[in-house]
């Protein structure tokens, strides 16, 4: 979706409700009350008449990719700034999104939702834990020790362990789920910091401060921070 329809769209919600809340990377979960947004290829594609059908009939998509996503989800591409004026919006939330982008445009991100959001806005995040795997790695010995190294680079989502095939090539273009760096509580704190937020919180499951939660939260194995404007 182009910055104008967005922005748009901003317009029209703002004018029903004031408080103005991003879910940012939605993915198929589109709650109410939310202004749910997603860049994925597969989302593009869905977008257009008999593109994913013709895919699948040519043996390019497989069948989760044509799962229906909510016409209510706005397609943007959040690495390009958001469209919405400073100080204007309440919450953002953000699942296992950042580490699909590089890590200079999550940071850019950060600072733009710091931009955007209001005096006493907040914003929380839900991340993969690095520091999970590798204290799980760490802690394997002897004859696990093999093991736990393959898993932990499977884990990593770095990419794939074996060459892919060119279906395969051509698949992952519709797809975004390698991980280009690898958060951990330290690391996402400071880049928090680095984007304007001053006292980063650690977090857990469905516990926190921004409003809506239960809402857009539905991943308990992941890191959580939020942070107040």
């Amino acid at each position: 979706m182009g910055l104008t329809n967005l922005s748009t769209t901003h317009e029209t919600f703002l004018g029903k409700q004031a408080d103005i809340r991003l879910n940012l990377g939605c993915g198929l979960r589109a709650p109410a009350g939310w202004i749910n947004i997603d860049r994925s290829p597969s989302l593009t594609l869905a977008r257009v008449p008999g593109a994913r059908s013709f895919l699948r009939r040519a043996g390019v998509l497989s069948e989760e990719h044509m799962v229906p996503w909510p016409r209510s989800i706005k397609q943007f591409d959040v690495t390009e700034p958001l469209p919405y004026p400073n100080g204007s919006v309440s919450a953002i939330y953000s699942s296992h999104t950042l580490e699909h982008l590089y890590y200079d445009q999550a940071l850019l991100l950060l600072r733009e939702c710091h931009r955007t959001l209001r005096p006493g806005g907040i914003i929380r995040l839900a991340l993969p834990d690095a520091q999970v795997l590798a204290r799980r790695l760490l802690s394997a010995a002897g004859d696990e020790a093999a093991a736990a190294g393959l898993e932990f680079t499977k884990n990593l989502l770095m990419g794939p362990l074996s060459r892919p095939t060119r279906r395969q090539r051509v698949v992952t273009r519709f797809s975004s789920s390698s991980h280009r760096w690898q958060p951990t509580p330290a690391l996402v704190h400071e880049m928090l910091r680095q984007a304007g937020f001053p006292k980063p919180q650690p977090r857990e499951f469905l516990v926190g401060a921004l409003p809506g939660l239960a809402d857009v939260e539905h991943r308990p194995d992941s890191l959580f921070v939020e942070a107040i404007r």
